[in-house]
């Protein structure tokens, strides 16, 4: 396995900001390298399998991006990526750790939101973030791009089965399952008097 992690991370804490945060005007030092990293590491890697995420990294890092992977990062995920950072990210913007403890963030014109409205808020980020995700998943996976990622199709991860809701591991859906109505029983009935 190649160290990429050395190299320069797929989006900025200013990116981050400009496509996820409501407030423009957020502190880019709140979001560091290692968490861009770990948003990283988390969201993306599995998502789009190691050997594709380890091109992108080295190609990103030294400026070498194919035609279909800028369109890739430019279109789909930069937008993808700053919405799980800024999963990522949340707690330490509503507080910060220092020499006195954990402390929260507050002006004059702001109040601390309760764990519950936190929770909601964090859920409703991951959310946004899967949605993107899924949406460059499926431009990568459509037929109209067949052989514009040759490593990712060559290495895709077998994850289509398994997803995670709200922190529970799920191995099958309810949605993906073929439906079963009346034309579809009734040429393939098990009695004789149909």
């Amino acid at each position: 396995m190649a160290n990429v992690n050395q190299y320069i991370p797929l989006v900025t804490a200013a990116e981050v900001i400009s496509n996820s945060f409501t407030n423009a005007n957020t502190d880019t030092a709140l979001i560091s390298n290692s968490t861009l990293l770990l948003a990283e590491l988390a969201h993306l890697k599995e998502a789009i399998g190691k050997k594709f995420y380890e091109e992108l990294k080295t190609q990103h890092n030294n400026g070498t991006l194919t035609t279909a992977n800028q369109t890739l990062m430019d279109d789909f995920l930069t937008r993808t990526l700053c919405w799980f950072v800024r999963f990522e990210v949340i707690n330490e913007v509503q507080s910060n750790s220092s020499s006195a403890g954990i402390v929260h963030n507050t002006d004059e014109f702001a109040t601390i939101i309760d764990p519950a409205e936190l929770n909601a808020y964090k859920q409703d980020t991951y959310r946004k973030a899967e949605i993107y995700l899924k949406d460059m998943l499926d431009y990568m996976n459509d037929s109209d791009q067949n052989g514009d990622y040759p490593t990712y199709e060559s290495n895709k991860p077998c994850n289509d089965d398994v997803y995670k809701n709200h922190g529970i591991i799920m191995y099958d859906s309810i949605y993906s399952r073929p439906t079963r109505n009346y034309n579809s029983w009734k040429d393939n009935c098990p009695c004789d008097d149909c």
